[in-house]
């Protein structure tokens, strides 16, 4: 008796053993079915994807993915790369699919995919995915495979129409800001989010709608949503608060020469419209034209005065000299040129006309001896 209640207890140990395993075995081996989500505008065609996962071969299934036929209507559907036998149709409400499906071990993947266009104006598309169970969810021992499904869905996004701003435009102090509000349409658009940009950073700066002035100018503040924009057109203003010169404040030109002289705003990113009055303090001794062009007249020193805005500054312009180097050194040569020829001429004569010279003369050639006497003459006289 003993023998036997021993052998008793192993065989009810075995088979609880066995049970234990036989649920773990099923756990281990159960699948997902699941499809994918997606967005679109009205009138989009958009593509959704039903996968499976999980740990074992699947030898027959049947799934149904079901959708509202107002909302959506079918276009096409394609076999994925899970699909091994079997085939995918559209009944009017739903996409159905049944046959065998390749390795899903390993991996999971797509068994088919489908297109949809979308009817509906907005909201959310439900996709609801089911799969049969029994007879029509096996692996390739026949068993039943437990299965889970996750449906999925496709949001009907409403594009931006248009942006408008509270403000076409602003004017500003180098420092101020100022804030532009802006409207997107239509009010229930899907993305409504603004942003933001300028034309000119050293102008105006914006964050979030915020303008700052950073310096004097014009800038163009453009806020964007939904690939529509809208702008915002800023002045900031500057004002002069001097004038400068341009290198030294002491300038010299020589007589009938002309000296350019320029002046700068202050500060450089000053607004205020810009020009410039000259003045000479002696116009006997230099002239200054409109555009600060001084012209020596005579030797002297005077003060050219340039007037912007209220803002005075001097130059001191020395008139010097006029430049006649050039001219001396010209005459000079052309002076001296003839007495050379003519101290030559007459070196030859006083030579030739020396009495004691003339009388070593045996055959003095008549013809020459007249030109010499002739030449002789007019060097004496």
């Amino acid at each position: 008796m003993r023998k036997l209640s021993k052998l008793v207890a192993v065989i009810m140990c075995f088979v609880l053993v066995s049970s234990v395993l036989s649920v773990v075995s099923s756990a281990a081996s159960s699948v997902t079915y699941s499809v994918s989500s997606a967005s679109g505008k009205t009138g989009d065609t958009v593509t959704v994807y039903v996968n499976v996962s999980g740990g074992t071969d699947i030898w027959g299934c049947s799934i149904k993915l079901s959708y509202d036929p107002s909302q959506l209507r079918f276009v096409s559907s394609s076999n994925g790369a899970k699909l091994a036998t079997g085939s995918v149709f559209n009944s009017g409400s739903s996409v159905n699919f049944s046959g065998s499906l390749n390795s899903c071990k390993s991996s999971g993947g797509t068994i088919f995919s489908v297109k949809f266009k979308i009817l509906a104006s907005s909201g959310t598309c439900k996709l609801t995915m089911s799969a049969s169970g029994g007879a029509d969810n096996v692996d390739s021992n026949g068993n039943n495979v437990p299965h889970s499904v996750s449906g999925g869905s496709i949001t009907v996004t409403k594009p931006v129409t248009g942006i408008t701003l509270d403000k076409s435009s602003v004017t500003l102090k180098k420092g101020e800001t100022a804030t532009i509000t802006p409207t997107v349409t239509p009010a229930d658009a899907t993305n409504k989010s603004v942003t933001y940009s300028t034309s000119n950073s050293k102008v105006a700066k914006v964050s979030g709608g915020k303008i700052t002035a950073v310096g004097g100018g014009t800038a163009t503040i453009t806020a964007t949503a939904g690939g529509k924009s809208a702008k915002c057109t800023v002045y900031v203003k500057v004002a002069q608060t001097g004038i400068a010169v341009s290198g030294s404040k002491d300038k010299s030109v020589a007589e009938g020469s002309t000296l350019k002289l320029t002046t700068a705003k202050v500060p450089a990113d000053a607004t205020d419209n810009y020009s410039t009055t000259w003045t000479s303090s002696d116009n006997s001794i230099a002239t200054v034209s409109s555009n600060g062009t001084v012209t020596g007249v005579k030797l002297g020193t005077v003060t050219i005065t340039a007037t912007s805005n209220g803002w005075k500054v001097t130059y001191n312009v020395t008139v010097t000299e006029k430049n006649t180097t050039a001219e001396s050194s010209t005459t000079e040569s052309e002076e001296t040129e003839l007495p050379t020829e003519i101290e030559s001429e007459t070196s030859e004569i006083i030579v030739i006309s020396e009495p004691d010279q003339t009388a070593s003369l045996t055959t003095p050639d008549k013809e020459k001896s007249n030109y010499y006497c002739s030449i002789n003459c007019v060097a004496w006289c």
